[in-house]
């Protein structure tokens, strides 16, 4: 298929909504989204603001278009988002303090800053802890509280052993409200390691973050041990116990 036909069958199938309306059904919209090409127009006052497409048919739009979708750094080398559920709007520089988006305008600096902790992150698995990029996901949506229920949350970075089960789950966060966000965060763990449990239950759950001033790296990290703690209460009337460090790759192989 060309481009020109993709775009056309897109055309056949759309669907227009007001922004106000797509904001109440967007869990909705998301899963009909992946209908192949299936997508929907928003609507501001009237106008097209935006659209919703798959992650895939995205993928097969831009490389259509001849677009690389990477992670990169100052080098030639890179790390393609191979195992992303839904694609990254970052691109990530090594040198501990810049990101590039690939988004148009400047997104919030909460935003900002919780990405390039993700990307460092992510790079640091690969690079420094040495996971092999196969093993390790970006921004994984999970579906979570039973069958019925319409809420995702965003696994920031998971980590799979060789069999494909879930070994490890991490979120991040901006080190100014690391303790203030601790329990919301890793009640979240709980709720993620729930849902991606199959053949075997995850082991660690890791609340991560960092920052770099100065020429100074600063880490704070909470690890905790999912197979001696099914329930976020359970950890919580325990005394809330943690590691303060990324076990290494052997943990998962």
């Amino acid at each position: 298929m060309n481009l020109i036909n993709f775009k056309l069958n897109f055309m056949r199938t759309k669907t227009t909504l007001p922004i106000t309306e797509a904001r109440k059904n967007i869990f909705s919209i998301a899963e009909k989204v992946q209908i192949r090409n299936n997508w929907y127009t928003l609507t501001e006052r009237g106008k097209p603001k935006a659209v919703i497409i798959s992650a895939k048919d995205f993928e097969m739009l831009t490389e259509k278009q001849g677009m690389k979708l990477m992670m990169a750094d100052k080098s030639s080398n890179g790390y393609s988002f191979q195992n992303s559920q839904m694609f990254p709007k970052i691109l990530v520089v090594r040198d501990q303090s810049k990101v590039v988006y690939l988004t148009e305008g400047d997104p919030d600096l909460k935003y900002k800053e919780e990405g390039l902790i993700k990307s460092q992150l992510y790079v640091n698995l690969i690079e420094e802890y040495k996971y092999p990029l196969s093993l390790v996901e970006i921004g994984r949506y999970v579906k979570v509280g039973g069958a019925e229920s319409k809420r995702y949350i965003e696994a920031d970075i998971i980590v799979n052993d060789k069999n494909g089960n879930v070994r490890m789950i991490f979120e991040v966060g901006p080190i100014a409200d690391f303790e203030e966000n601790t329990d919301r965060v890793v009640a979240d763990l709980f709720e993620i390691a729930y849902a991606v449990t199959y053949v075997k239950k995850p082991e660690c759950l890791i609340y991560y973050s960092r920052s770099f001033k100065n020429g100074t790296l600063t880490e704070k990290i909470i690890t905790v041990d999912y197979t001696k703690f099914n329930t976020f209460a359970a950890w919580k009337k325990a005394g809330r116990p943690g590691g303060k460090e990324i076990p290494a790759y052997d943990f998962v192989s």
